[in-house]
């Protein structure tokens, strides 16, 4: 059952169900089943469904040959009550060079190997726990425990996943992805009985209220003969190097290397047991779990998969994830590792407390990874207002190592106000990064996890004072568009009565219908189509160049329109590299996406029509062209059809009446020529154009609506750049609802 929070006994009750959970995750490790030696490696720990944190010694015999880490070879880990197959994925160091560093001197035994591994470091391997069939179970339904790794939805009751806010709903993507966490495979259940411990993010050299748990001492593997795990308490007594110096009122037991330090004053792991002193008092050393941010590609071991190019990162991932679903199982009244941290008594970080925490952590597990190793740092400094001022030698891998970090340096009293304002800058930061990688496919998933975390920040805000709540409210996103908007006047040109006139703006967008003025033409008169155009040319190109500095990539420009207008080739226009009065001018279109917008949709609310046009083409699962001809024009292209002409539009050709027919029934997307054919017959050369088109297209598989801008760009800066292709005048309208341009001009 969950622990009583306002109990008057609640945190000594939680310390020790908190040492229950830990004692639960506390793994003996030990050769294979079936193997002649049934000693006791070691201790591990799980620290996410199917893996096992240890010390990387545990598995190089005392006599100074390596043990269990041979490619295919298995070792043994008793979880969960039984003995499952492990095999260790990754070693810190590798076991060849520890064992080189100790020799292989047959009369060392445990005390001196402990003595000697002192000063090889980190120390840390991890084990993946793999499949076991039991006998009687069936193949994987829900329940049976058919084997270890059965995906958590099938054994949990994740199936009801709770959503952010607590509403019940499909479980959400993992990492960036749009996938839900059962379709990967993830969080799996460990054994009845374990799971994995809360490991912190916080690193200091304090430790008060401190116990070190080791293996759970069992004779032999399946023996069915149980000792009760080790249990002993520790204080802090410093450092040597990496190494932190522990002392407790007996002797370490054997055994313990790879066991958990659990720091019971914050409720969560902070260390893995290293060596006993061998002098036969109490003390030892222990590896802090800062170390464990070393972890790479490189610390994997041949025959081994991994957890991919982030493996650090990925590893976290998993662990937050799972405390999240643990915490928040609609069907799960079992205590969590969340609620014995609130139980502990008074929040101990002013009001950001526990749930705050998990619920932070797990968001932050979604974004995509820092684009540079010095964001994370550089976004704390920011925070603290401490600029240049280091803040030790922590290696800061993922967005969780900030709010770690902050732990450590925000002051209670502002403590809710500084991890906000990270976590705001954080979805900033991420929010720029989305679509410039190579994963474009991602980006839809990405963005919802941008969006869930900025929703969130916005409503936990709600319990700051005013001045700290505009902060938060006033950090943006990076600019992700330049929106230039020619809007006709309501008058004709007096000296030339069949002349419209123009005023024009530009703007700076952020999406979400969020937009700033930075340049505009406001003057009573206007002028002519072509004096607006060199005005904005004049004006747009800082404007440009400042918002690719502060995004860090090439942002979209976007051009509204009167339909009449929409065959202008915009991506042709000439614009400076550089600021530099000799800098290069190389066409819009061969250095960032260019799409057209409807100048006459502007307003604080899009049209019905516009709006399900778009909603209904952005979710289908992919677009798909449909050639625009007589007599339909392609008004009946259906959910992701992208009508394409290459039919003259505008400036006298007769089609601009289509172009809005079109635009009147909502059409959101869809694909000029500049250059198109004045009549209504088409020619062979139309068809090369279709199929071409077509073909540029289909190159970029899985292309959903959101991609179309960036995919087009690449085809249109290759055609433009060589001088030939259809791609080189094909005009993009790409008119988002859920970005409207808003009133105003």
């Amino acid at each position: 059952m969950r622990v009583p929070i306002e109990s008057s006994e609640a945190a000594d009750y939680a310390r020790y169900q908190l040492c229950k959970l830990a004692a639960a995750a506390t793994v003996d490790i030990r050769a294979a089943p079936g193997a002649d030696d049934g000693s006791l490696w070691g201790s591990g720990f799980l620290v996410a469904p199917e893996w096992v944190l240890t010390c990387a010694h545990v598995f190089v015999h005392p006599d100074g040959w390596r043990r269990g880490t041979a490619p295919g070879e298995l070792i043994g880990v008793v979880v969960g009550g039984r003995t499952v197959p492990g095999r260790v994925e990754y070693s810190m160091p590798s076991p060849d060079g520890t064992a080189a560093r100790m020799g292989r001197d047959p009369e060392v035994r445990d005390e001196t190997f402990a003595e000697a591994v002192m000063q090889v470091g980190p120390d840390l391997a991890l084990v993946r726990l793999l499949p076991l069939r039991t006998e009687g179970a069936d193949t994987g339904a829900p329940g049976g425990e058919a084997r270890y790794g059965l995906p958590y939805a099938a054994l949990s009751g994740a199936q009801t996943g709770v959503q952010p806010g607590g509403q019940p709903g499909a479980l959400p993507g993992a990492r960036s992805g749009a996938q839900p966490v059962a379709d990967r495979g993830h969080p799996a259940r460990p054994p009845a009985g374990s799971e994995p411990v809360w490991l912190g993010d916080r690193y200091d050299d304090f430790l008060d209220q401190a116990v070190l748990l080791s293996a759970h001492g069992r004779a032999a593997a399946g023996s069915g003969e149980d000792v009760d795990a080790a249990l002993l308490s520790a204080e802090f007594a410093g450092r040597n190097g990496q190494q932190i110096l522990l002392g407790t009122p007996t002797p370490i037991r054997r055994g313990a290397s790879g066991g958990p330090v659990l720091h019971l004053g914050r409720g969560e792991v902070v260390g893995v047991v290293k060596a006993r002193y061998r002098s036969g008092t109490g003390g030892g050393t222990a590896v802090s779990l800062d170390e464990l941010h070393a972890l790479s590609p490189e610390h994997l071991l041949p025959g081994a998969t991994g957890l991919g190019p982030e493996p650090y990162r990925e590893l976290m991932r998993l662990h937050d994830a799972w405390h999240w679903h643990r915490h928040h199982g609609i069907d799960d009244e079992r205590t969590s590792w969340t609620d014995l941290q609130r139980a502990l008594g008074p929040a101990r970080f002013g009001a950001w407390g526990a749930l705050d925490r998990l619920s932070a952590l797990w968001r932050l597990a979604d974004l995509p990874a820092p684009r540079d190793p010095e964001v994370v740092e550089r976004l704390v400094h920011q925070v603290l207002d401490i600029q240049g001022r280091p803040l030790g030698a922590r290696r800061l891998r993922d967005w969780r190592d900030g709010h770690g970090l902050l732990h450590r340096h925000a002051a209670p009293e502002r403590a809710l106000r500084d991890m906000l304002l990270y976590l705001k800058l954080v979805a900033r930061e991420a929010a720029a990064g989305i679509g410039a990688g190579p994963d474009a496919g991602e980006g839809a998933g990405a963005r919802t996890a941008v969006e869930s975390l900025e929703a969130w920040v916005a409503e936990r805000a709600g319990e700051l004072p005013p001045r700290q709540r505009q902060e938060i409210r006033a950090v943006r996103r990076a600019p992700v568009s330049v929106l230039v908007t020619f809007d006709k006047l309501p008058f004709l040109d007096p000296a030339a009565g069949s002349v419209p006139r123009y005023n024009w703006t530009v703007r700076r967008g952020y999406g979400k219908g969020e937009w700033e003025h930075v340049a505009l033409d406001q003057s009573y008169a206007g002028g002519s189509f072509e004096e607006a155009e060199a005005q904005v040319l004049q004006a747009l190109a800082p404007q440009l160049l400042g918002a690719d500095a502060e995004a860090q990539t090439r942002v979209r420009l976007e051009v509204a329109l009167p339909e009449e207008r929409q065959a202008h080739p915009t991506y042709r226009w000439e614009l400076p590299a550089s600021g530099r009065a000799t800098a290069a001018r190389p066409p819009a279109g061969t250095v960032r996406p260019v799409v057209h917008r409807d100048a006459a949709r502007a307003g604080p609310e899009p049209e019905p029509l516009w709006r399900d046009r778009w909603r209904r083409m952005s979710r289908a699962p992919r677009q798909r062209l449909v050639r625009a001809a007589p007599p339909g024009w392609g008004r009946g292209a259906g959910d992701g059809g992208v009508p394409v002409f290459c039919h003259a539009l505008g400036d006298g050709s007769g089609r601009a009446a289509v172009v809005g027919q079109l635009l009147d029934e909502g059409t959101a997307v869809a694909l000029w020529r500049a250059g198109g054919h004045q009549g209504e017959e088409c020619g062979e050369e139309c068809a090369a154009y279709h199929e071409e088109l077509a073909a540029l297209l289909a190159d970029g598989a899985g292309t959903v609506v959101r991609d179309l801008p960036e995919r087009l760009h690449e085809v249109r800066r290759e055609a433009l750049e060589a001088g030939r292709g259809c791609a080189a005048d094909v005009i993009l309208f790409y008119d988002d609802a859920d970005d409207t341009i808003g009133a105003g001009g």
